[in-house]
């Protein structure tokens, strides 16, 4: 699965999980200060990339997102099998 397609899945999560319009989701916006992401927001955007693309960040990694471009950058490091310590780094 490459970026773009991440992407575009990721804006419609976010979107819902941070109760914000769905365009306000660019690979820029910054998850906190710009989409206003707390830490419960965190966990369950965890929990929705687990279960939608099937992989397993640590929770450091999710948290340690400053953007909605370094959540999708680690999912698609992670589906490529980069090791998580690599991966966001």
């Amino acid at each position: 699965m490459e970026q773009q397609e991440v992407l575009d899945k990721l804006r419609g999560l976010c979107a819902r999980v941070m109760s914000v319009p769905e365009e306000s989701v660019v690979p820029q916006a910054r998850l906190v200060g710009d989409l206003g992401a707390d830490s419960l927001d965190f966990t369950e955007l965890e929990a929705i990339v687990r279960d939608v693309f099937g992989i397993d960040p640590e929770p450091s990694r999710i948290q340690g997102a400053v953007t909605v471009g370094d959540v999708a950058e680690l999912i698609v490091a992670l589906r490529a099998g980069t090791p998580a310590g690599e991966a966001l780094a």
